[in-house]
């Protein structure tokens, strides 16, 4: 029983790594025995070669750091530059997999061929039905506690906001490629320590062992058991394993059961057994939502907040036929708030976007000072110095209101060791703490709550908040005052004035009612078919007769 129960162990070791990527990041990999197989090859050649405990820790420490080398290599190279290549990545795996198996399956010399690699003895020759149960037990523990804590820590929190919000967190300055490559760096490293304890314990490796077959059982065990809990993918296979082993030859249409509980749960409980434990127990024993006091020390920003002036230089953007922007020229102030009004379809948003990178320019280019800031990748915006509220609020909607603030306070200011400390989470920059500090702004009460159940004028303010964390010097609002009462639109107005008199840094507004933009603009920008129709004080532009000619503003 004991020589079993390991064997599931081992399974379920390998399935929590696919459960961390596959339930922080939304990634999942298909070919996750890949690494399994490669450790338990190269573990199978270093215990038939050489029976020394220390040499064969040792080697295999370098293994599982060359495999998680190798794994965030893969990923980042994969996901730069690109939000939506989960799918090929998943493909990629697979096909990777694949190759394996049948490499392992022909290089005889290497691996044994068909009949793979046998007659070593175990790690430190204990047992496989005895001892070595206990270092199987004792790495499932290990594993587990890992995992554990890692959720309590602010690198826990980074890994999820990307799979909640990509795009916001590129605006955020973080390089998300990197993220996700080091997550699959980590699932990597705990399947290969899964695979070295496997050939150990079986004393046997064949090519199945780093084959297809394998990595679909082991996503459906973390998926049975459930991707986001730690102990779920355990629970996926001790269950499915013991379920397997009674039924597996007294039942012919096991695999069709298997495959049929898997699309139940993946529709039905995306959670697993595991969510449903956890409901029953929190039903049981309710859990306390607890607020972390805030604290207003805080790192410096890593980026430089130098003001420089900003620049389009017969900018054009083209996508297919569409020309969006065509020639736009002008130079911003030091300092100030600028509107940039205009009818719809005029490039408002366009340009805005073409300032962080989220669309490349055809044609001339942008500068901040010296440099030329256009056609970068998004994450690269707040390096710098420029901060961005986007249209529709884009906050981390499966977060709370705490979790948010903490992403955006970790923006410009993150180091390494800071992913690993719990004091990160209270971290209060001094513009964060003015706007949660006024009795009027409607978060402060809220801290707590998921932002899913927010109304859409809190997620303005939410936003809002967000984006003037890190306190860059370029800050760009895109209708910031969208679906807000009088009220809250009056409100929101006097938080950017005075973010911008505060800092003396240059805010740049997309608005469209002309209330707003006659009380905040020190020049108005106004853009029509993608051209610049005038830039100036808000009375001359409102006396030019080409922008009375082809635009008209309202008011709330």
């Amino acid at each position: 029983m004991a020589y079993q129960i390991g064997l599931y162990l081992i399974y379920g070791i390998a399935a929590q790594g696919i459960g961390y990527l596959w339930g922080k990041t939304g990634v999942l990999p298909l070919g996750q025995s890949l690494f399994f197989g490669i450790a338990a090859y190269v573990t199978a050649i270093t215990l038939r070669a050489d029976g020394n405990l220390f040499l064969n820790l040792g080697l295999a420490t370098i293994g599982l750091t060359l495999i998680s080398g190798l794994a965030f290599l893969l990923a980042t190279l994969v996901f730069r530059g690109r939000n939506e290549s989960g799918p090929y990545f998943s493909l990629i795996t697979l096909a990777l997999v694949m190759i394996a198996e049948q490499v392992a399956g022909t290089a005889s010399s290497l691996t044994g061929g068909f009949n793979g690699i046998s007659g070593f003895n175990s790690l430190g020759n204990l047992d496989p039905f005895g001892g070595f149960y206990y270092v199987i037990v004792a790495a499932t523990v290990t594993v587990s506690l890992l995992l554990f804590i890692l959720n309590r820590l602010p690198i826990n929190l980074i890994v999820k906001s990307v799979m909640d919000n990509e795009p916001r967190m590129q605006l955020l300055g973080f390089r998300t490629h990197v993220i996700k490559g080091a997550a699959f760096a980590f699932s990597a490293m705990i399947a290969a320590l899964a695979g070295g304890l496997f050939a150990s314990h079986q004393g046997i490796v064949t090519p199945t062992s780093a084959g297809f077959a394998l990595s679909a059982e082991m996503v459906i065990l973390t998926a049975v058991g459930g991707r986001f809990h730690v102990l779920g993918p355990l629970i996926g296979a001790v269950i499915v394993g013991w379920a397997s082993a009674e039924l597996r030859d007294s039942f012919p249409y096991w695999e069709l059961l298997m495959a049929v509980v898997f699309i139940l749960v993946i529709l039905k409980s995306p959670g697993g057994i595991a969510e449903l434990l956890e409901t029953a127990f929190r039903w049981v024993w309710p859990k306390e939502a607890k607020h972390v006091p805030p604290s207003v020390l805080v790192p410096k920003i890593q980026f430089n907040k130098q003001k420089k002036p900003l620049r389009f230089e017969d900018v054009k953007l083209q996508i297919g036929v569409v020309q969006i922007l065509n020639k736009v020229s002008f130079e911003a102030p030091l300092t100030g708030i600028i509107s940039i009004i205009g009818p719809n379809g005029a490039g408002k948003t366009s340009a805005l976007n073409t300032i962080t990178g989220n669309l490349n320019v055809t044609g001339g280019r942008i500068m901040l000072g010296e440099s030329r800031i256009d056609s970068r990748p998004p994450h690269r915006a707040l390096a710098n110095g420029i901060g961005r509220k986007l249209q529709v609020p884009s906050v981390f909607f499966s977060l709370s209101i705490s979790e948010n603030l903490a992403i955006a306070m970790m923006a410009g200011r993150l180091r390494l060791a800071d992913l690993f400390k719990p004091a990160t989470y209270q971290w209060r920059s001094k513009s964060l703490f003015d706007i949660l500090s006024n009795p009027s702004v409607p978060l402060n009460e809220e801290l707590t709550e998921p932002v899913k159940h927010l109304p859409q004028g809190h997620r303005q303010f939410l936003e809002y908040a967000m984006t003037v964390a890190a306190e860059p010097s370029v800050l760009l609002l895109d209708e910031p005052c969208a679906g807000l009462s009088p009220d809250e639109t009056t409100l929101m107005t006097e938080l950017v004035k005075t973010y911008q008199s505060e800092t003396s840094g240059l805010v740049i507004v997309i608005e469209h009612d002309m209330s707003i933009v006659e009380a905040i603009s020190d020049k108005v920008l106004v853009l029509h078919l993608g051209q610049v129709l005038a830039f100036d004080d808000y009375d001359k532009v409102r006396l030019n007769t080409d922008v009375q000619a082809v635009y008209a503003g309202g008011t709330k």
